[in-house]
Order: C-alpha cells, then sequence, then structure tokens
C-alpha cells in the first residue's frame, strides 16, 4: 500500500483505462475519480490528468455528485469500527483502511472533502481508541503522511496520522 513509482504507473494505465470506457453512472465516475484521486495523491504528472481534469469540470459533475450520494461514506467508516474490535486479520484490517482511503481520494480530488470531513474524524478516533489494531500498517501512515496532498490537509487525513501514531504506540509497548 505504501507509495512506490510502480503503483503510480499502474493507477496512470488504469486511469487511461477506464477513462477510455467512459462513464455512464455514478459507480463508474467514482470509480474514475477514486484512481484519479490516488494518482493525484502520488504527484501524477498534470498533462497526464488534464482530459480527466477536463471531463471532471465538465460532463462529469453531475455523475461525480451521483456517485457521492450513492457511496455508504458511514458503511465505510462502519466497517473500519467493525474491524477495531480485533478477531480479524490484518488483511481485513488493511482492506477496510483502503475501502475508506479510496472515497476520500475521490472527495479530494473531485472537491468535495466536505463529504467525507466527519467520517474521517470518526475514523481517526477509532484508530486512536484501538491503536493495536492498526499498528500493523503504520509503515503505510508514516508514508502517506509524507505525501504532499495529505501534508497540505491534515485535518481530512488524520485517520493516515492516527496510523501512524499506532506504530509508535506499539513500539512503545516493545520497549517496556
Amino acid at each position: 500500500m505504501a507509495p512506490h513509482t510502480g503503483e503510480l504507473a499502474v493507477l496512470i494505465d488504469q486511469l487511461q483505462e477506464l477513462f477510455d470506457l467512459g462513464a455512464t453512472d455514478g459507480d463508474e465516475a467514482l470509480e474514475i475519480a477514486v484512481v484519479a484521486g490516488l494518482a493525484t495523491r502520488l504527484d501524477a504528472d498534470p498533462v497526464l490528468l488534464e482530459p480527466v481534469e477536463a471531463w471532471r469540470r465538465g460532463p462529469a459533475a453531475e455523475l461525480l455528485e451521483e456517485g457521492f450520494a450513492e457511496a455508504d461514506i458511514d458503511g465505510l467508516a462502519e466497517a473500519i469500527d467493525d474491524v477495531s474490535g480485533g478477531d480479524v486479520d490484518e488483511e481485513e484490517v488493511e482492506d477496510a483502511v483502503t475501502d475508506f482511503d479510496d472515497l476520500v481520494a475521490a472527495a479530494a480530488w473531485a472537491g468535495r472533502t466536505d463529504l467525507l470531513r466527519e467520517a474521517a474524524h470518526r475514523v481517526a478516533e477509532i484508530i486512536r481508541t484501538l491503536p493495536d489494531v492498526f499498528a500493523p500498517l503504520a509503515p503505510d501512515g508514516s508514508a502517506m503522511v509524507r505525501t504532499a496532498t495529505v501534508a497540505a490537509d491534515p485535518d481530512l487525513y488524520d485517520y493516515w496520522h492516527a496510523i501512524e501514531e499506532a506504530g509508535e504506540w506499539a513500539d512503545s509497548l516493545d520497549d517496556e
């Protein structure tokens, strides 16, 4: 999950493929927004993103609104709460965080962070309440908080800071 050049290349290819297919409904538009948001977070070349940016500003606006309206934001936050109770493997925790983060990336790219801010605060609080569950993701959290996008909006991305802190919490237990 930690960002690297190979991941960006895959995202750009995936974005091109999705964009070429086009979006006919909110779900498809949101899928494009997720990939564009993740690519943007990894500092994709703006020239490569320009056609998708133009699409977002024009014909996609209504489809994106439809997609965000249909997105289960509370359900994604609830999934993180569900895995925080333990009795799940690391992959389930990572999947829950990734699913939520994908929607945050889409909202950030689409200029709709207002839709996710409250849920993002709730997710950060959940992680800080039971950090041991999220500690294995700390290397990803450390990598994410160093990206320009996350650094530019620490309030929205506080859950990544909480994940990074979860690793520090686990390390402090190891030292005892």
